[in-house]
């Protein structure tokens, strides 16, 4: 049982040569830690076999999906309204010109025929 207590003994000193070094150089520390979870994420992620969509590209392919044929009822929308709008001002210059809305030229139409 000697070797057992040798090694829990030993264990129990290198923790607490670790807290004391932690606790001395506690940025080095907490920097080494950072890049050793690092280095874990990265072999764990190319360890992956399948990678799991991005949520963002997910949203953003969702928002397309849903505002495409809005897009295509806009374009058609504006097609028609376009057309409207022109062949109102195309009726509003025929009226006018129909019409005599300047007075004095109305007058001198009179007066000289």
């Amino acid at each position: 049982m000697s070797t057992t207590q040798d090694i829990k003994d030993q264990g129990q000193d290198l923790l607490r040569q670790t807290e004391n070094y932690v606790r001395g150089n506690p940025i080095p520390a907490l920097l080494g830690a950072v890049a050793f979870g690092v280095a874990i994420g990265l072999v764990a992620r190319s360890l992956e076999t399948r990678r799991e969509p991005e949520p963002l590209q997910d949203a953003l392919n969702e928002l397309r999906g849903l505002l495409g044929p809005l897009g295509k009822k806009t374009r058609k929308a504006y097609a028609e309204t376009s057309d409207a709008v022109l062949e109102a001002v195309e009726q509003a210059v025929d009226r006018a010109r129909d019409l005599d809305l300047d007075p004095v030229a109305g007058w001198w139409k009179r007066l000289w025929s």
